[in-house]
């Protein structure tokens, strides 16, 4: 690995609160930012995090809290992941080694925190639309403070950030927009809009142009001249304005006036910036351009690998290479691993599969399938909704698409599944990353999306119980079904992806639940030395099925031999399945999934209990109980301690049973 000298903290442990930096001179803002650097890498070697965005954001970050007064001016955080120096100088410098971990500081801006967090963040392209709001809010009640929104080059790319821009434009409201240009968001940016901005950093000589027009123009101010020749100069400095290749043409056709670009890594060239527009009463943009990385070799030299991180060891580097003793061992692969693999190999038998992810190719492994189908692979950028009606589109013309998205991301392309792709009972594959708690927090919890895709008619829904099934559910859906698929699968190591070569396929649909071959584990109908329990039937979703065969020693040890089987279809149900559980009186039926207990899959099978009440009346049927994610928004931490918190791990789940029959 790298070597990095012991955090030097001589400026950084005098800042406890912002207001602090006004007194510090630019060359010491320098040297703070050094140490603040110096930390960064330090502590996130512990805890992980977003790694590569911090390091390229410390200078503006210092010179946004030397220029302005937080928290009464607002700054609002795109994303919120680059607010790691901002935590620093706002109080919580001294808690920043519980980063990420359960009950320490959360990864991104919560406004629980800290008063200085103005707003929650965590999606990205939320920043201009909230400093909108806030606008038109200190307005109204007569107040005065500034509303600066912090967005990076690639949530500008978001849809709802030009819809914010287009109407900041119109109404004309006192905000600074401060764009960080790394020409980064997780990957590599895309798109139109990105080389606009590449070509601004590219195009200075509007700038000597523009600086002598208003050199001839100051001397003109002296200048006793008519109206009519005052008049034709103003003409002549709009046209010559517009003819050339403008840095901020955009921005200022809209209405926001636009100025820079400026070198982010520059101190005092960014304070000097935000001064200039400081004082400014009509809506601005200033263009920083920042390199994300910045100040740790490794980070500067591949920011895509250094984005987020999990925890690391600082070796000092080896004098020369040394062959290892043994193998290492290889890493366990993942299922966002087994599902590009599956692709890359599915579209080989697919002439017509293309694969579509709204910048999110590095988190989900679809790089790989870039680089073996670049012609049928399709980044367009943080752009969910598009992403979505793209694929329909795609469809309805003859093509098979597949939707790699996170499971928290998908949440803002719902209408587009409802509208464009469900209506129309289109074939669009949905591979539903991340589905199920993570480490991150509330923000980007995987927990709602089987409640939320279950409720769409001609949808079918699905989780497989290990990698070989992931596989096998793509392939299903790609060459059988005719109506859209969704497939969840959790951010974790893939059960049983150990000897996965090649394609195997079992000839199973994923709109049934179980075969009369699916139980995973059968179960004894009472205790053999008791016979005091019931038959237990342990109905567990997606990732839920190994956790109930983990809890399995645990229950054996009471006497309790529960039957598991693995649903693997919230919709639809396996209702020939079902109605033969329910109809034993003596049956405990538990359901499990990791998604939210309101509407997921433990309310299909109770609304299918009810109906078939109706069906029996009078008729004593089995009990059903559901364990699932409670009504409230989880926290972060590591994703063993989330899953006890909410009774999802085997240990709990364990415990729930045997509370239920004992």
């Amino acid at each position: 690995m790298y070597t990095l000298a012991k955090p030097t903290t001589s400026f950084l442990e005098a800042i406890s609160n912002p207001s602090e930096l006004k007194r510090l001179t630019t060359q010491q803002i320098q040297s703070l930012a050094g140490e603040i650097r110096e930390e960064i890498v330090a502590n996130l070697s512990k805890t992980g995090g977003h790694l590569a965005s911090n390091l390229g954001i410390v200078e503006i970050t210092l010179a946004l809290h030397k220029v302005f007064n937080s928290p009464e001016d607002q700054i609002l955080w795109d994303v919120g992941h680059q607010c790691y120096v901002h935590k620093m100088l706002t109080g919580r410098r001294n808690q920043f080694d519980t980063l990420r971990q359960y009950k320490g500081l959360s990864g991104f801006i919560n406004p629980l925190e800290s008063p200085h967090d103005a707003f929650v963040a965590g999606h990205s392209s939320t920043s201009i639309s909230l400093a909108v709001g806030m606008a038109i809010a200190r307005d109204h009640l007569g107040k005065e403070n500034k509303v600066i929104a912090v967005i990076g080059d690639g949530g500008l790319t978001g849809g709802m950030a030009l819809e914010a821009i287009n109407h900041l434009g119109h109404i004309q409201r006192n905000v600074l927009i401060v764009l960080n240009d790394n020409e980064m968001s997780i990957s590599q940016n895309v798109g139109g809009f990105s080389q606009y901005m590449k070509r601004i950093k590219e195009t200075f000589f509007y700038k000597d142009i523009k600086s002598k027009l208003d050199l001839i123009e100051d001397k003109l101010d002296s200048a006793k001249i008519t109206p009519a020749v005052w008049e034709m100069i103003l003409a002549v400095k709009k046209q010559a304005k517009e003819r050339f290749d403008t840095p901020g043409i955009v921005f200022e056709k809209l209405g926001v006036n636009y100025s820079g670009p400026v070198d982010g890594h520059d101190v005092s060239a960014v304070i000097a910036a935000f001064e200039s527009v400081k004082d400014k009463t009509t809506p601005q943009l200033l263009h920083i351009i920042s390199q994300k990385g910045k100040g740790w070799g490794p980070a500067e030299k591949d920011a895509i690998k250094y984005h987020g991180v999990s925890a690391f060891s600082l070796e000092p580097p080896l004098s020369e290479k040394v062959e290892p003793a043994f193998a290492p061992k290889p890493k366990a692969k993942t299922y966002s691993d087994v599902f590009s693999q599956a692709l890359i190999e599915l579209a080989a038998l697919e002439p017509n599969m293309v694969a579509i992810t709204p910048a999110t190719a590095e988190g989900s492994g679809l790089v790989k399938f870039g680089h073996k189908w670049p012609e049928r692979f399709f980044d367009v950028a943080i752009c969910e909704q598009h992403a979505v009606t793209m694929a329909a589109g795609m469809a309805k013309a003859g093509l098979k698409p597949v939707v790699s998205i996170y499971s928290t991301f998908l949440q803002r392309a719902i209408d587009q599944v409802i509208h464009d792709v469900a209506i129309l009972k289109l074939p669009v594959i949905f591979g539903i990353d991340r589905g199920g708690l993570v480490e991150d927090g509330e923000t980007h919890q995987g927990v709602f999306d089987i409640a939320i895709m279950r409720a769409i008619p001609n949808l079918v829904v699905c989780a497989p119980k290990d990698a070989r099934e992931l596989r096998n559910i793509l392939y299903t859906a790609l060459k059988e079904s005719s109506a859209p698929v969704a497939v969840r699968f959790p951010r974790d190591k893939a059960v049983d992806a150990e000897g996965i070569e090649g394609f195997e396929t079992i000839n199973f649909r994923c709109w049934e639940i179980v075969e009369p071959g699916e139980t995973v584990e059968p179960g004894n109908k009472s205790s053999p030395a008791t016979n005091e329990f019931k038959e237990v039937i342990v109905l567990a979703y997606g990732a839920m099925v190994n956790t109930a065969v983990q809890a399995l020693p645990l229950l054996k040890q009471k006497g309790v031999r529960p039957t598991i089987v693995n649903a693997r279809s919230t919709k639809p149900l396996d209702t020939e399945m079902l109605a033969k559980f329910l109809a034993n009186p003596d049956a405990v039926l538990i359901t499990l999934e990791e998604g939210v207990l309101t509407g997921g899959f433990g309310s299909a099978v109770l609304e299918f209990a009810s109906q078939q009440k109706v069906i029996h009346l009078g008729k004593k049927q089995a009990d059903v109980y559901n364990v699932a994610i409670p009504d409230h928004f989880v926290e972060h931490g590591a994703r063993e301690i989330l899953l006890d918190l909410v009774g999802l791990s085997s240990s709990k789940v364990a415990e729930f049973i045997l509370h239920v029959v004992g």
